[in-house]
C-alpha cells in the first residue's frame, strides 16, 4: 500500500476547516445564538442549554477536518509499514531557491516513523478534543472563532512535525506559538486572560530566538538546513576529525554542536516549559479547557521534545565527543539535569495549588521534565513512549477537569436562578475547595478521572507505569543523580494526584454548587471514555514481546525479543545506525527483563504517597471551603514546601520581568508610537508636508499657475487678439476693397517671384 501522495491532505484538511469557520462559520452560529437569547431567556447561560443547529455545522465541520487528517496519518503509517519503513519526502514546491549561491530550501514533507508518530498523536487526540469542545463551548457567541483557531493550530502543528528541514519546522514552531497566544487569550475581554496570553508569547520568544541562532550556526557551517544533509555531514566530519572554520577560528564538530544543542535546549525550554522558562504554562490555564488539553498537555508543549529527538544525531555526537574529552560542555547531561530538576520543582509547586487546572498544569511541566530528561540520557524511544502515553492520560485529565468545571458551573447557575440562594459573584468553579463529593453526581467523570490520575501517578498496570518506569530504568543505569531527582518527582506526582482526587470527588460537598452539579452530556463524556481506554492499554506500545523463531535482533536485543515502538522508531533515529557503525554509543537497555528493583521501588513509593495523601493528610479534611489546607499543618515539611512552591521563578518573573516588560511596553506605546511616530512622524512630517504641499498646489500651482497662467492667460491673449483684429473691421466698403486689392497684388507678387 502506498498512500504517500495523500500526505498534503494532512495540511489541506485543517486549512479548509480554518477557511470555512473564518469565512462563514459565524453566519451559522450567530443567528441561532441571538434567537435563543430572545426566545429562551435574556440570560445567555440559560440560552446555552438549548441546541442551536448552527453550532453543529461549525463544530462538526472542524472536527471532521481533524478526523480527515487523522485518517491520512493512519494511511501514511500503513504505507511506511508496507514500504519496509523507508522514509519518503514529498516536495510540494521550492520555497527558497538561489542557484548562484547553491541555496535551496524546499517546502517538503518528511514522512518517516518519527513524524508519523507525532501526526497520529496530534490528529488522533486532537480530533477527540475537537469533538469534546463542541459540547464544552456550547452557547459561546464566538463558537466559530474558537474552532477556527483549533484548526489553525492543527495546521501549524502538522507543518512542524512533517518538516524535512529546520526552517520549515520553525514556521510551524512560530505558528503554534501564535495559536497558543490566540487560544489562551480567547476570552480577551478578561484582563487576566489577556495578560496570560501575553506572558506566554513573551516567554516563548526567548526560546525562539535561541532556535534562530542555532539555525544560523548550522547554515553557516553546513550550507543547508535539511535534516538528513546536516546529520550526514556532521557524522562524516566527526568521523574524519575534520575541523570547522567559523568566525575566524577553527573548532571541532563536537564543540560547534555542543553550542547548537544547548541553543536547541533553550528553545525546547520555552515551548516545553522547562526551567527557567516554565512560568508561562500555569497562567495558560486561563484559556478554555479544550485549549489546555490540546495545546498545553498533548501537542504544542511536546514540540520541544520532538525538536531534541529529531536532532538526536547532533546530541549523540556531542555525547561521544565529551566522552573523548573533546568538549567541556556536555549538552546531553545539561538536558537531562534540566529535565529532572524541572520535574521535581514543578511537582513540589503542584502540592499547594487549589485550581484544578493549575494542578494539572504543574503536573504537565513535571512530566515534560521526565521526557526532556529521557532525551538527555539518550533514551529517545522512552521519551517518545512517555510523550504518547502522557498525551492519552493528560488530555483525559484536562478534559475531565473541564467536565467537572462544566458540572459545577451549571450547579452554580442553578443556584443563581433560585431566589432563596445567595448571589455569589466571586464564585470560582475551578477552586477544588468549592468541590467535594462529586463522584455521586458525576459518576462517569469520576471513573475516567481516577483512571487518568492513577496512570499519571505511575500505578501498575496503566500506561503511565510502563513509560515512566522505562525512563527511571535508563536513569538508574546511566545517571544516578537524574534517577534520584526523577524518583522524588514521581513520588510527588502520586501525592498531589491523591490530594486532588480526594478534594474533588470524595467527602461531603463543600459548596452548594457541588451538590447541584450534574454529569456532562455524551458529546463530552464519550471522548473521555476513549481516552481512558487508551490510558489503560497504551503501555502495550513498547512492552517486550516474545516472537517465536525470530532471528538475533539488532541493538543487542536478545533473540526473539521485540519492542514495537522501538522497532518502529529506530528507522527514523539515525543514532541507532551510527551506534552499529561504532561512531557513537547510544545508551541502550536490555529489554528482555523488567528492572524489578526500579519498578517495584517506584510503584511502592507511588502507592505510599497516593495513600498518604488520600487517607492521612486529607483523610477527613477540609470539611469546609474556608478550612486551611491540611498540608500546611505537617510539621516543618508543610510550611517549607508551601513557601518553596510560591517563591520560585514565577515570583522572579512577576517582580522583574513583568515590570520591565510593562515599562518597555509603556515606552513603546507612548514614546515611540505616540510621541515619535504619531506626533512627530505623522503630524510633523507626514501631515505637515502633505498640508504644505496642498497649500502650495492650491495657492501657487492652481491659483497662479493653472488659473492665473493657463486659464486667465489664454483669455487675455484671446481678448488682445480680438481687440487687434477689431481695428480692421471699420464697416466701410472702400476699406474692404483696398484690402482685397492689396491681397491680389501680394498673391501676384508671390507667384511671379516663385516662377523667377
Amino acid at each position: 500500500m502506498n498512500a504517500f501522495g495523500l500526505a498534503p491532505l494532512l495540511l489541506i484538511f485543517p486549512a479548509i476547516g480554518v477557511l470555512f469557520n473564518a469565512l462563514v462559520g459565524r453566519r451559522f452560529v450567530q443567528p441561532d445564538y441571538y434567537r435563543l437569547r430572545r426566545e429562551a431567556a435574556p440570560d445567555a447561560a440559560i440560552a446555552a442549554h438549548n441546541d442551536p443547529a448552527g453550532e453543529k455545522w461549525s463544530g462538526w465541520f472542524a472536527s471532521l477536518m481533524a478526523l480527515g487528517s487523522f485518517a491520512v496519518a493512519v494511511l501514511l503509517a500503513l504505507s511506511l509499514a508496507g514500504n519496509d519503513f523507508d522514509a519518503e519526502t514529498i516536495t510540494l514546491f521550492d520555497w527558497f531557491n538561489v542557484p548562484a549561491a547553491n541555496f535551496r530550501v524546499p517546502w517538503a514533507m518528511q514522512i518517516d516513523t518519527l513524524s508519523v508518530t507525532m501526526m497520529l498523536v496530534v490528529t488522533g487526540v486532537g480530533s477527540l478534543i475537537h469533538i469534546y469542545a463542541i459540547g464544552y463551548m456550547h452557547g459561546d457567541p464566538d463558537f466559530s472563532r474558537f474552532f477556527t483557531y483549533l484548526n489553525l493550530f492543527l495546521f501549524f502543528m502538522l507543518i512542524l512535525v512533517s518538516a524535512n528541514n529546520y526552517l520549515m519546522l520553525f514556521v510551524g514552531w512560530e505558528g503554534v506559538g501564535l495559536c497558543s497566544f490566540l487560544l489562551i487569550g480567547f476570552w480577551f475581554d478578561s484582563v487576566s486572560n489577556s495578560n496570560a496570553a501575553r506572558k506566554a508569547f513573551v516567554v516563548n520568544r526567548i526560546g525562539d530566538f535561541a532556535v534562530i541562532l542555532a539555525m544560523i550556526l548550522l547554515f553557516i557551517v553546513f550550507g543547508t538546513l535539511g535534516f538528513d544533509a546536516i546529520f550526514n555531514s556532521a557524522a562524516e566530519r566527526f568521523a574524519s576529525g575534520e575541523g570547522i572554520a567559523i568566525f575566524g577560528r577553527e573548532v571541532s564538530v563536537g564543540v560547534l554542536l555542543s553550542v547548537v544543542t544547548v541553543l536547541f535546549l533553550i528553545g525546547a525550554a520555552g515551548k516545553s516549559a522547562q526551567i527557567p522558562l516554565y512560568v508561562w504554562l500555569p497562567d495558560a490555564m486561563a484559556g478554555p479547557t479544550p485549549v489546555s488539553a490540546l495545546i498545553h498537555a498533548a501537542t504544542m508543549v511536546t514540540s520541544g521534545i520532538y525538536l531534541i529527538v529529531r536532532s538526536n544525531v547532533l546530541y549523540e555526537i556531542v555525547r561521544e565527543a565529551a566522552t573523548q574529552g573533546d568538549v567541556w560542555l556536555h549538552s546531553p547531561n545539561v538536558v537531562a539535569y534540566i529535565g529532572a530538576a524541572t520535574a521535581l520543582l514543578a511537582g513540589i509547586i503542584a502540592f499547594t495549588q487549589f485550581d484544578i487546572k493549575k494542578v494539572l498544569a504543574y503536573s504537565t511541566i513535571s512530566q515534560l521534565g521526565f521526557m526532556v530528561a529521557a532525551a538527555g540520557l539518550g533514551a529517545y524511544v522512552a521519551a517518545m513512549f512517555h510523550l504518547i502515553t502522557h498525551a492519552f492520560f493528560k488530555a483525559l485529565l484536562f478534559l475531565s477537569a473541564g467536565s467537572v468545571i462544566h458540572g459545577v458551573e451549571h450547579g452554580h447557575h442553578h443556584l443563581a436562578h433560585d431566589a432563596a440562594a445567595p448571589d455569589e459573584h466571586g464564585f470560582d468553579a475551578q477552586d477544588m475547595r468549592n468541590m467535594g463529593g462529586l463522584r455521586h453526581q458525576m459518576r462517569t467523570t469520576f471513573w475516567v478521572y481516577l483512571i487518568g490520575a492513577l496512570a499519571l501517578a505511575g500505578i501498575f498496570p496503566l500506561a503511565g507505569f510502563w513509560s515512566k518506569d522505562e525512563i527511571l530504568a535508563y536513569a538508574n543505569e546511566y545517571n544516578i543523580g537524574v534517577y534520584i531527582l526523577l524518583t522524588l518527582a514521581a513520588v510527588g506526582t502520586a501525592f498531589y494526584m491523591g490530594r486532588q482526587i480526594k478534594l474533588v470527588f470524595f467527602g461531603e460537598p463543600r459548596h452548594p454548587a457541588a451538590e447541584h452539579a450534574h454529569e456532562s452530556p455524551p458529546l463530552m463524556t464519550v471522548p473521555l471514555v476513549i481516552l481512558a481506554a487508551l490510558a489503560v492499554v497504551g503501555g502495550l506500545l513498547n512492552l517486550p514481546f516474545l516472537t517465536a523463531g525470530a532471528a538475533e535482533a539488532a541493538h543487542n536485543h536478545p533473540e526473539g525479543i521485540f519492542l514495537a515502538l522501538e522497532g518502529w522508531l529506530e528507522h527514523s533515529l539515525a543514532s541507532f545506525g551510527l551506534t552499529e557503525e561504532g561512531l557513537v554509543n547510544l545508551p541502550l537497555l536490555d529489554p528482555a527483563s523488567l528492572n524489578y528493583l526500579v519498578a517495584g521501588l517506584s510503584l511502592g513509593l507511588a502507592l505510599l504517597a497516593f495513600g498518604l495523601a488520600f487517607y492521612v493528610v486529607y483523610g477527613r479534611r477540609p470539611a469546609t471551603a474556608e478550612e486551611p489546607d491540611p498540608f500546611r499543618s505537617i510539621p516543618v515539611l508543610g510550611p517549607v514546601i508551601w513557601w518553596f512552591a510560591i517563591l520560585p521563578l514565577n515570583t522572579l518573573y512577576m517582580k522583574f520581568v513583568v515590570p520591565f516588560f510593562n515599562r518597555m511596553a509603556h515606552w513603546l506605546a507612548y514614546t515611540v508610537d505616540w510621541a515619535f511616530w504619531h506626533d512627530f512622524v505623522h503630524d510633523n512630517i507626514i501631515r505637515d508636508l502633505f498640508v504644505g504641499f496642498a497649500r502650495f498646489s492650491s495657492s501657487v500651482l492652481d491659483r497662479r499657475g493653472l488659473d492665473g497662467g493657463l486659464v486667465h492667460g489664454a483669455a487675455r491673449l484671446a481678448r488682445g487678439l480680438a481687440s487687434a483684429l477689431r481695428v480692421t473691421q471699420t464697416g466701410y466698403v472702400r476699406n474692404y476693397a483696398l484690402g482685397l486689392f492689396v491681397g491680389v497684388v501680394a498673391l501676384l507678387a508671390y507667384f511671379l517671384l516663385s516662377a523667377g
